[in-house]
């Protein structure tokens, strides 16, 4: 079996929501400098129990990303932000999970080589500030071998209330084209997905407020559809609807303390729910505390991260589904499982210079939802863990 992969990586999908939602700490303040970024970051997954693997390669993916950015104020009213990231990947990646009917032994079937694949994404992004908010527009193209997608957004916020409190809004859409590789040669999902496209809409409506000197608090409600040819390819079991609508109810709460010489608490929590039956909760927490360490001025950040998810209402594990079955996949992200994610982050303050680390590391189980257990054994399931490193400087 060739091999095989899944679009975006995690990374990718990590960078793209977060630009998703405007960030309210830059409504109508202009930056007064230019800024030049570069960030390094390896994403490493563990390997795969041989035990679970019916055949092809234990070993999973590794992705190196190089993104440098640079951001410019023009004119006092108006900034540009650019970006490039060069992302490339390496390793094998199942293509199928099926229970044994007769053993009840779940098996992982992995690609048989190891993939390598490229990927470069470039950005652009303006924002116009007036006194009492901002208006943003970005485009974006990323193209690899197999896939390549261009997006659009705007975004804006209004500060009112004696800039207490800020609306924000944006939205982006998507024009996303396939062209898997190998398709001549091993058909099946490939060829169907030859020259297909996939397209999607989304739109974000928050709100910050401040709550006191020390306190803020931003919700807000999300809304994306897809359209297209959603499933993945490269997976021998695998048939999505071609229509996805996505719901988030997301909020974040910043405190302030003044306890140990000062610290600020973010605490964040998400709810997401998609006609695909897929609902999650997803819960994080960090601590920013600012430390003087001979001399240095270090910024340091622990956070905590605990998800948890019901499947998809056509995930199954059968070694082959049956017929009545219209849509039907194996793939372990639409499955139920709960995941914990630990890390932390460190700055290092100098001058117009700030130097950047961080490290997290994941883990996931069928077991540790709170709701949602299927009580399925899904050995593909992912634990993984990422390294970045960068610097940003001001001139």
């Amino acid at each position: 079996m060739a091999a095989t992969k899944s679009n975006p990586s995690v990374l990718s999908l990590l960078t793209l929501s977060s630009l998703a939602i405007p960030n309210a700490a830059l409504a109508a303040v202009a930056p007064e400098k230019k800024t030049v970024s570069v960030r390094y970051s390896q994403y490493q997954e563990a390997t795969l129990d041989a035990n679970n693997v019916a055949s092809g390669n234990t070993g999973r993916y590794a992705i190196d990303v190089l993104q440098l950015g640079f951001s410019t104020p023009v004119k006092e009213k108006y900034s540009v932000d650019t970006s490039v990231t060069f992302e490339t990947l390496s390793g094998a990646s199942p293509y199928q999970t099926s229970t044994d009917s007769t053993n009840g032994e779940t098996k992982v079937y992995m690609s048989g080589a190891s993939i390598e694949e490229k990927r470069l994404d470039v950005g652009v992004s303006g924002t116009r500030y007036f006194d009492q908010g901002t208006v943003g527009s970005s485009v974006a193209i990323s193209t690899e071998k197999d896939y390549q997608s261009i997006g659009l957004g705007v975004s804006g916020t209004l500060e009112i209330n004696d800039k207490h409190t800020t609306l924000l809004a944006s939205m982006s859409t998507s024009f996303d084209k396939l062209s898997p590789t190998d398709a001549e040669l091993f058909g099946g999902g490939r060829t169907a997905a030859d020259g297909k496209s996939k397209r999607s809409v989304s739109i974000y409506e928050g709100v910050t407020q401040v709550i006191s000197k020390d306190q803020t608090l931003q919700v807000g409600y999300g809304y994306t559809r897809m359209s297209g040819y959603l499933s993945d390819p490269y997976r021998t079991k695998d048939k999505r609807p071609n229509e996805r609508e996505q719901h988030t109810l997301s909020a974040q709460y910043r405190h302030f303390l003044n306890q140990y010489g000062g610290m600020s608490w973010h605490l964040d929590y998400r709810f997401y729910q998609d006609d695909w039956g897929v609902t999650a909760n997803t819960i994080s927490s960090s601590v920013w505390k600012d430390l003087d360490v001979s001399g240095l001025h270090i910024t340091l950040a622990p956070n905590v991260r605990y998800h948890w998810q019901h499947s998809a209402d056509f995930y199954t594990l059968e070694a082959a589904p049956q017929a009545q079955n219209e849509f039907y996949s194996d793939d372990f992200r639409l499955s139920a499982y709960g995941a914990i994610a630990m890390g932390f982050d460190l700055q290092y303050h100098h001058t117009d210079a700030t130097v950047t680390f961080g490290y997290s590391q994941y883990f996931s189980s069928e077991d540790w939802g709170i709701t949602g257990s299927d009580n399925t054994d899904t050995p593909a399931l992912l634990d993984f863990s990422v390294m970045s490193l960068g610097i940003d400087y001001r001139f």
